[in-house]
């Protein structure tokens, strides 16, 4: 079955919800999370366009405390009338803990994986940002006019630290890791070196004209200077250096360290 599934039967009257676009529901959704005092972090494709990835928006990701989880699904499911859907079991298996952790709010009417939108939620304990790393921001969105205007945003810094943390924590071929190392290497990439693209580095003559050499040596200086002006939690020293090492090339991103096995059992 390649259809996502509502975890409970819808009643008829519920698809009247549909006659706003999804970034209007998503838009209600949000200011009533707040309302309720649901704290709301932007994470994963809002989080990467912001960062200059030109990532398509099919999906709406946010981070919830923990704690909050079950109060924002009481929200969205009965206030709000966004059904809560099941993935189908394909993306269960080859999307890891990004489909495992995360509930999802339809915010179309289409079901099929390829076609469906979702308010995406997570707990916050899944990245574990500190307070310190957050700040509030303009939301993202193409409304003129958002009932939700702000949320809280990871610093740039935190981003990267968050995504080497959770690589180390999985193992080395663990579905999850693999989408955190194709993260990391497109936020690399777009943000830090302001690729426009996919980039040959075997081509020589591109290289020179794009100046490869000087783009990876100032993304390295701006990692420095994060970890010279400790923006890396002091215990986590080691995630700046690793850092350091995969913008200079010298290593890959599969390159990061990642969990012993064993220990994950």
């Amino acid at each position: 079955m390649s259809d996502f599934q509502d975890s409970r039967p819808q009643s008829p009257s519920a698809s009247n919800v549909y006659e706003f676009s999804p970034e209007e529901l998503v838009d209600k959704a949000l200011r009533a999370l707040q309302e309720a005092g649901v704290q709301l972090i932007e994470w994963k494709t809002l989080l990467y366009r912001r960062m200059g990835v030109p990532v398509i928006l099919k999906d709406f990701h946010y981070l919830v405390p923990d704690e909050q989880l079950q109060l924002a699904s009481k929200v969205l499911e009965e206030v709000q009338g966004l059904p809560r859907s099941i993935p189908p079991p394909l993306l269960m298996s080859t999307g890891g803990e990004f489909y495992s952790k995360a509930t999802l709010y339809r915010v179309t009417r289409y079901t099929s994986a390829a076609r469906a939108q979702h308010l995406v939620l997570y707990p916050s304990s899944f990245p574990a940002f500190a307070p310190s790393e957050l700040e509030f921001q303009p939301r993202l969105t193409c409304l003129p006019d958002p009932l939700c205007k702000e949320v809280l945003v990871p610093t740039p810094s935190a981003a990267y630290a968050s995504l080497i943390r959770m690589m180390r924590s999985y193992t080395r071929y663990d579905a999850t890791r693999i989408t955190l190392e194709s993260d990391l290497s497109e936020l690399i990439g777009y943000n830090l070196y302001g690729f426009d693209g996919y980039v040959d580095t075997d081509d020589e003559e591109l290289c020179e004209d794009l100046q490869v050499d000087q783009r990876v040596e100032g993304a390295v200086r701006v990692v420095e200077e994060w970890r010279d002006t400790e923006q890396f939690r002091e215990e986590e020293r080691w995630i700046a250096d690793a850092l350091v090492l995969v913008v200079s090339g010298t290593w890959s991103v599969e390159d990061v360290p990642w969990a012993d096995p064993l220990h994950r059992l």
